[in-house]
């Protein structure tokens, strides 16, 4: 009796130090990776795609443990993008091969369709071919992608999904689930950015992207619902565009018919560029241009002092990482959380090297490094 007791009380000494250096704690690179975006985690009061709802990143971990039974799986994965976009996408797949490389994955194979669902379909099937076990995808078009992406659900392999679920699909059966960037801040950081330097009535063109494409779409509404909720801030443009390059064209009438703008909503970063180039072609400094998204030439303007005042990234290295976390939940068959966000980070002049460092991670192209200085 008295060994047993003995035995006893050594177990209930040892058992938290077997835990605390045990596999079943959260993989430590996962911690560190994430450090610095919790002063950007607050409130989520927005329902996703069908109804989802969005859970912060935090609780999409991996344990010590289950890494090792992802490494041992040497699984082979997919990525079919949506268009690649500069620094973003750079960064975006330095988190996901950061991640992969922790996991044991190997990324087979980029493709990116530009916006063609034959591309992106063509770009499926290709990986299903090479063996992939897992195909990542950011679906271009709810109807057209549920039918890209079907080859890899006939195969009976795992889907990821960046941000837009195709049409029918459904989380656990046919896709493992959906990571995408904080909607509601990328566009509430959007209108604070623009009301910076507003004490009075103040006339806002509204740029909108005019496709059907469910994060954007949400990011926009959320900007329209803010600015309208703004005293100071009147909305005398709504444009719709379906292009980027038209964004010039349909700047340049706007600031025709109301010379008095003097804020502008440019959806993301490329549209911002031609809505700023319409800005200086028309000699008119005093126009500022926010959007979210991040780029060398819109930082450069930033930090200039040009049109474009100010972004919010949605940051693209921790929603490739995120991405990549999901493929491994995929690869043992662990159940992931349905609609997972990372923060997003308003950028400025003020911030910019900060906010570079946390949703980059990568080096800072040197033509913005300089002006920074």
């Amino acid at each position: 009796m008295k060994k047993l007791m003995f035995a006893a009380a050594i177990l209930m000494v040892l058992f938290p130090l077997l835990a605390f250096a045990g596999g079943g704690d959260t993989a430590p690179w996962i911690i560190e990776m994430r450090k610095g975006l919790d002063p950007y985690r607050g409130s989520i009061d927005y329902k996703g795609e069908y109804g989802a709802t969005p859970t912060w990143d935090t609780n999409l971990v991996l344990t010590v443990d289950e890494v090792n039974q992802i490494r041992a799986k040497k699984a082979k994965v997919g990525y079919v993008m949506d268009a690649a976009a500069g620094d973003h996408t750079n960064s975006l797949l330095k988190g996901m091969r950061d991640v992969f490389s922790q996991l044991g994955i190997t990324l087979i194979g980029t493709v990116d369709p530009q916006f063609d669902v034959e591309k992106e379909r063509a770009g499926a099937e290709n990986f299903i071919a090479m063996g992939a076990d897992l195909v990542i995808g950011a679906p271009i078009d709810p109807v057209a992608s549920a039918a890209s992406f079907r080859p890899v659900l006939n195969a009976k392999k795992k889907f990821v999904i960046w941000s837009n679920i195709p049409k029918g699909y459904e989380y656990g059966r046919d896709y493992v689930g959906v990571s995408s960037a904080m909607a509601q801040d990328l566009g509430r950081f959007s209108v604070d950015i623009l009301k910076e330097g507003v004490s009075s009535n103040t006339e806002v063109a509204f740029l909108y992207f005019d496709a059907k494409f469910w994060v954007v779409n949400l990011i926009d509404d959320m900007v329209k619902k803010e600015l309208q909720k703004d005293p100071n801030l009147e909305i005398v443009e709504e444009l719709g565009f379906s292009t980027e390059k038209e964004c010039f064209d349909l700047m340049s009438a706007a600031i025709q018919r109301h010379p008095n703008i003097k804020r502008v909503y440019a959806c993301w970063n490329v549209p911002a560029q031609f809505a700023a180039d319409a800005c200086k072609q028309a000699n008119r400094p005093d126009i500022k241009v926010a959007c979210f998204g991040v780029d060398e030439p819109t930082l450069i303007d930033i930090l200039k002092g040009g049109n474009i005042m100010g972004t919010v990234s949605d940051d693209p290295y921790h929603l490739g990482a995120n991405l990549a976390l999901l493929a491994g939940y995929g690869i043992i068959g662990k159940k992931a959380p349905e609609f997972t966000i990372t923060p997003a980070i308003p950028i400025t002049k003020a911030n910019l090297q900060e906010a570079w460092d946390i949703t980059q991670k990568t080096p800072m192209p040197a033509s913005v490094k300089q002006f920074l200085k």
